[in-house]
């Protein structure tokens, strides 16, 4: 199991708009990948109002790469919410206790 953890810094202003699409765009579309095991979107909890996480766990990482493409390390968002992103990371994590 590969655990994915994004991080994106919204826009000034533009949150709600991120968090709509969030909603409605991304939830459903990680929803659908084959692979997929789970995913927990975050919010901002205490002074950074604009930064967003979203953990995702998946199989594989075949299952990345046919999420993400062969740049499985770079960040993903959809078409409509890249222009509301400032700045995104990702970074990958192999479970280890079992």
């Amino acid at each position: 199991m590969i655990l994915r953890v994004f991080r994106a810094v919204i826009r000034e202003g533009r949150v709600d708009d991120f968090k709509l699409l969030v909603r409605d765009q991304s939830i459903p579309w990680l929803e659908k990948t084959d692979g997929m095991l789970g995913y927990f979107p975050g919010e901002p909890y205490g002074d950074n109002e604009r930064e967003f996480a979203m953990v995702t766990l998946w199989r594989d990482l075949d299952s990345i790469k046919a999420f993400c493409g062969d740049d499985w390390n770079d960040p993903v968002v959809t078409e409509d919410e890249e222009p509301l992103v400032e700045s995104m990371s990702a970074y990958h994590y192999q479970r280890f206790d079992k």
